[in-house]
């Protein structure tokens, strides 16, 4: 057995996203006198060919992220002949099939320790109901082979904790199951204030428009197609706010077709991943978030730190972020009118969106990803010692 603690991190895919970013980080930031880790993940993915540690990356060919359940046995056997040959004292799952899948096969290895991370459930009222009760099912049926649950939003725990899918408490931890640490990233260059000018030029957004951001995937959950359709009402009432959304997925050509379609195409910039989000987001007027369900997103706090005012959906994992009235707007998910009203108003008032961008009374020190490390540091060692005195 190695002298360093081997830590192996499962995801589903290396694609442009928080819980993809702070992974990857605390993989190259582990302490290497102390830790060896490794990252395990589905083929594919704009952060693939990131990783500075490309000996201590392992693909895992049938791992993806849709049901198919021949090609997830045969994921599951891939991951079970890597945790044998690698020998993992720490098996550390993030997102919803790589946890799934991670944690049996990590169990059947007899891995030691185990750990997932919710960065959000897989599961939402917005899902059809077949796929909605298999996810649940799947995660209170991995919920006694997981020896502790990290969390990166509060209302994802308090969920957890009433739907009793946390790990069941053990005589000797009752309370030590679950815990709370944030989705980490470098703050300090989102502290930089850049070129607006410059940025602006750089997606060519005419001078004096008044722009609207927003961080985000291409795909359902973000509720993009919603943004549109408050899009169309705000241009319709101000032709010169523009939208850049900096993202890509599956859902682009039936983004760009609606955008088409209803004649505001003019008015969108959609770049695809952007790696220097702290610089595009100086282009930005304000931030903008139409999510329908999240986790804890990293981007809202990004804005927060470039001092952008906030126009967000109501919803659980935004309010952790955005307070109505404070630091931002708080719209329901599904009221694109007032979605519309809202960055109407904040764009004729710049006073407003001052007094919202200002952040000189919050702490952002919890979202560092030095503090994301240290914390997964000391909770390795802990469960790594508690499970001596098990064995």
């Amino acid at each position: 057995m190695s002298a360093r603690i081997v830590v192996a991190h499962v995801i589903t895919k290396l694609e442009l996203g928080g819980a993809q970013i702070n992974t990857l980080h605390t993989v190259e930031h582990l302490d290497p006198s102390r830790f060896d880790a490794c990252l395990l993940s589905g083929p594919g993915g704009a952060l693939k060919s990131r990783l500075a540690a490309r000996d201590r990356y392992f693909e895992v060919p049938a791992l993806g992220r849709e049901i198919r359940p021949g090609r997830d046995f045969q994921a599951l056997l891939q991951l079970l002949r890597l945790f044998r040959r690698l020998r993992p004292q720490i098996v550390h799952t993030h997102s919803s099939k790589a946890g799934i899948l991670g944690r049996i096969a990590a169990r059947l290895a007899r891995v030691p320790v185990v750990i997932h991370t919710v960065h959000g459930f897989s599961f939402s009222p917005f899902q059809p109901f077949f796929r909605r009760r298999l996810y649940r099912f799947a995660e209170r049926a991995c919920r006694p082979l997981t020896d502790h649950f990290i969390f990166v939003s509060r209302s994802d725990m308090d969920q957890a904790r009433r739907m009793k899918l946390t790990a069941p408490p053990r005589p000797e931890a009752a309370a030590d199951d679950f815990s709370l640490i944030r989705s980490g990233f470098p703050l300090e260059k989102f502290l930089v204030r850049g070129d607006a000018a410059a940025a602006r030029a750089r997606y060519g957004l005419p001078p004096g428009c008044f722009v609207c951001g927003t961080i985000a995937p291409f795909k359902p959950q973000k509720g993009l197609l919603r943004l549109v359709d408050a899009a169309d009402r705000v241009i319709a009432g101000n032709p010169k706010v523009f939208f850049l959304i900096a993202g890509d997925g599956e859902q682009r050509p039936q983004l760009e077709a609606e955008l088409r379609r209803r004649g505001i195409a003019a008015n969108f910039r959609l770049p695809g991943f952007i790696r220097d989000v702290e610089n595009a987001m100086d282009a930005f007027d304000i931030g903008l978030s139409t999510a329908l369900w999240e986790g804890l997103p990293q981007s809202l706090v990004q804005l927060r730190l470039k001092k952008k005012a906030i126009v967000a959906s109501d919803i659980p994992g935004n309010r952790e972020i955005v307070r109505n009235g404070e630091n931002g707007v708080l719209v329901p998910w599904n009221d694109t009118e007032r979605f519309a009203a809202a960055i109407l108003e904040l764009a004729g008032n710049a006073g407003l969106r001052r007094r919202l961008g200002d952040f000189s009374a919050e702490d952002f020190s919890e979202w560092s990803a030095d503090v994301l490390v240290s914390r997964q540091e000391e909770l390795y060692q802990r469960l790594v010692i508690r499970s001596w005195t098990r064995s």
